[in-house]
Formats: C-alpha cells, structure tokens, sequence
C-alpha cells in the first residue's frame, strides 16, 4: 500500500465545508404590498423562453428568462443602480436572497436551476411576488401565467 504525501494526506484530513447558504432577507408579507402597475407578456427567445414585466410607462422592470441547454431560470431585475451582492426575492410562501451578478445596462441578474422550490414559490404565489437589492426599491409585481410558463418551459 502506497503512503501519500503529507500535504496531500493533511488536505484529504480537513472537515468538508459547503458554501454558506444565501441569507433569508428581512421579513416582508409580500400580500400587502401595492403591486406596481403594468403587464406581464411571454415570447420564445433562441435557446428557451422570456416573460417581462413592463410597467405603465412601458419600462421593462423584471424579466424571467429560461436558459433550456443549461436548465436555468434567470431572475433580472431592471434599473439597479449599482452592482449588489444578491437578489432578494419575496413570495407568499418563501423568501429568499439569491447570489447575483450585475451588468453595465443595470441589471442585476440571479440565475437558479430550473427545478429549485424559489421558481415554484413565484409561479404559484397568492396574487404578487416582490424583489429587490440594495440600493433598489422592493418592486411587487404580479404572478400570472407567463412567469410560471417560462418556468415550466425550462423544466421540459
């Protein structure tokens, strides 16, 4: 039987640790939130599908889009100001913050596998579902069909 080396053997002997879980964001009962004014429209989109949440004054304020090659859910949240550490996401079930990334149009994009609880939680939450950041507003919206369609649509 060979013998490993030290260093390697002192590696293989230190305790696993997994990733810190994402922090659950402030308790919020996203049912009494004023839903911001606006609609929900669905279209497919190379490689998967996308529904956007465009506002009253035609301004494109969260998207979900499905990546189908990769099985991803991506939650983008529009107008951002700044770069922040994570998405912060609001349903009448669960709440949960969510790594992000962030790019130079401001958007602020937390991506999620297709089959995590969070999609389930937005595609049947009572009435609404809420994000936000730091350094941006809480932004309710509601939860119809066209979300959880793009959710589905990842799925299959």
């Amino acid at each position: 039987m060979r013998k490993l080396p030290f260093a390697f053997a002192a590696v293989l002997a230190l305790p696993l640790q997994s990733p810190a879980p994402a922090q659950a964001p402030a308790q919020i009962d996203v049912e009494t939130l004023q839903p911001i004014s606006g609609v929900w429209s669905y279209r497919a989109i190379a490689g998967g599908s996308e529904a956007d949440f465009i506002d009253s004054a035609a301004t494109v304020r969260l998207i979900l889009r499905c990546d189908q090659a990769a099985r991803t859910v991506s939650i983008v949240r529009t107008g951002v100001p700044a770069a922040a550490p994570v998405l912060s996401v609001w349903t009448s079930s669960l709440a949960r913050s969510v790594p992000s990334s962030f790019l130079a149009t401001k958007e602020l994009t937390a991506t999620l596998a297709a089959t995590d609880p969070l999609l389930d939680s937005i595609a049947f939450s009572r009435g609404r579902f809420a994000t936000a950041a730091s350094g941006a507003p809480i932004a309710t919206v509601p939860a119809t069909a066209e979300p959880a369609r793009v959710i589905e649509d990842c799925r299959n």
